[in-house]
């Protein structure tokens, strides 16, 4: 495992079948920066899952711990997209996954089987929602 430095993060992903009954070994999970203003992501890591359900260990980029000290230094977090997609699952998109230097993030994800005549998925699940607000006077969603 790599030495965590300020700037840097660990993200492991746990996949399991709908409702977390049993790992999902082999399924694929890419991560990626969010969207520039052109629309552009950058794929960072593209992992599979093994026979626990468990990716290996991904460092991110982050922003160094001083940010959380004041308040002008910009934000203490980075921010992620996480794909994950199994053959025989309906695929997810989790956005806005705050990634905090130093701090080791395991992101549990459960997948739902496509049903018996469905080859692949209609569309994909996207978890939307902006990232929480640290200071309570700032809207959640702006």
């Amino acid at each position: 495992m790599a030495e965590l430095t300020d700037g840097t993060a660990e993200l492991r992903v746990l996949v399991t079948t709908a409702l977390g009954a049993l790992p999902l070994e082999n399924a694929i999970v890419s991560v990626s920066t969010v969207p520039d203003e052109s629309g552009m992501r950058t794929l960072l890591h593209s992992v599979t899952t093994d026979s626990g359900g468990m990716t290996p260990v991904m460092v991110l980029d982050t922003p160094p711990r001083s940010n959380s000290l004041n308040p002008d230094s910009g934000p203490p977090f980075a921010v992620y997209t996480v794909e994950i997609s199994a053959e025989g699952y309906t695929p997810l998109t989790a956005l806005h996954i705050a990634m905090f230097s130093g701090v080791p993030t395991m992101l549990p994800v459960a997948l739902t089987p496509l049903a018996e005549n469905q080859s692949f998925a209609q569309t994909d699940l996207t978890a939307t929602g902006a990232p929480q607000a640290l200071d309570p006077e700032l809207p959640e969603n702006p």
